[in-house]
């Protein structure tokens, strides 16, 4: 049996079309990966738009009202010194819903039409992160347009996108500083909702930590585990070594850093539940790799959890949970006042 070819992440796919001058005037560009999106839309335009046309050549429609009409009265517009025109159309409303305010049949017919036989001195771009598949107009541009599907990095590519991203800021970074910083991001954690913007942030933050020179995997924990980790895990030690003094004084300082409560009961719950999901697969007999790849969370994460479960047993997770549970609840239906809810929970638990 043949092993099924991958298929190449569009970031790859769009590098190689724009270095070889293969960039046709409709573009269809969506996909979680925000970042991406807008750095090809940048790319595009540092390609074609002469810089001292670009308040002419370069014309970007983000606002709600925005037509069609208008859209493609912009496409057939000459550009006046540059090499192509760029017209941008972000988030254009009838990309994200089927029934569209203000987007008739007329506007879909224009549009076939122009995509029919575009203007080729501009590049029309359509953009958006999450399209509805039940548009006619996606439909059509899917159809008629060339699509680049900004989907999450694979690790290979991820990979390579940090190291660049830390010689772009100055410094280097080596596999096991890079590894590092997609472990502890939890840039594949299931349902995670860090993005290439966060991570591109970070690492700027990490660079600027480090001061030049190479990055340290003590460089990027250091940066990217912030407060609220460290808070949660000194947190874990005193609690499991019933150290209550030490849980109050620990609260009481993350409360006067300003920290949000909800936030601070949304993280231990977050944390919690990972570990009790961590005890009862362990309880199962499985190992760290099976439990990473059970869970779909970093190992890096998994790894630290598995120490905490030595000193909680499934019974008392279970017991923890149920009150930041109830804890929770009290709050936001005003039961109790938040401040007094957790120190009720640190002395329970």
């Amino acid at each position: 049996m043949y092993k099924k070819e991958k298929k190449e992440h569009a970031f790859k796919t769009f590098s190689r079309d724009i270095r070889e001058g293969e960039m046709p005037p409709v573009l269809f560009l969506y996909g979680e990966e925000g970042y991406l999106i807008q750095w090809a839309v940048e790319t595009i335009r540092n390609r074609y738009v002469d810089s001292a046309c670009m308040a002419l050549d370069y014309v970007r429609f983000q606002d709600e009202g925005e037509d069609m009409a208008s859209i493609l009265d912009a496409c057939n517009t000459f550009s006046m010194m540059s090499q192509r025109r760029l017209v941008w159309a972000e988030e254009f409303p009838p990309l994200n819903s089927a029934s569209a305010r203000g987007f008739t049949s007329g506007d879909l017919e224009l549009a076939d039409a122009y995509f029919s036989e575009p203007n080729p001195g501009t590049v029309l771009v359509f953009t958006a992160e999450a399209p509805e598949p039940k548009s006619e107009l996606v439909k059509l541009l899917k159809k008629k347009s060339r699509c680049y599907e900004f989907s999450q990095l694979d690790y290979s590519t991820l990979s390579g996108f940090i190291s660049k991203r830390f010689t772009a800021e100055g410094v280097s970074a080596g596999k096991d500083a890079v590894k590092a910083v997609i472990d502890q991001s939890g840039y594949f954690n299931k349902e995670t909702e860090y993005r290439l913007f966060h991570l591109v942030n970070d690492v700027r933050k990490i660079a600027a930590y480090c001061g030049g020179g190479s990055v340290t995997e003590e460089d990027v924990s250091q940066v990217m585990n912030g407060d609220m980790d460290t808070f949660i895990f000194n947190l874990l030690d005193a609690v499991s070594g019933n150290q209550k003094e030490k849980a109050f004084g620990l609260l009481h300082n993350i409360l006067r850093s300003g920290r949000e409560v909800f936030g601070i009961i949304a993280m231990m719950i977050n944390q919690f539940e990972l570990l009790l999901m961590v005890a009862e697969l362990k309880e199962e007999g499985k190992n760290l790799g099976q439990i990473t790849e059970t869970l779909k969370i970093s190992e890096f994460r998994i790894r630290k959890a598995m120490g905490y479960t030595e000193k909680f047993s499934v019974d008392r997770l279970k017991h923890v949970l149920s009150q930041l549970y109830e804890t929770d609840r009290n709050i936001k239906t005003g039961l109790m006042e938040q401040n007094l809810a957790l120190e009720l929970l640190i002395g329970r638990i």
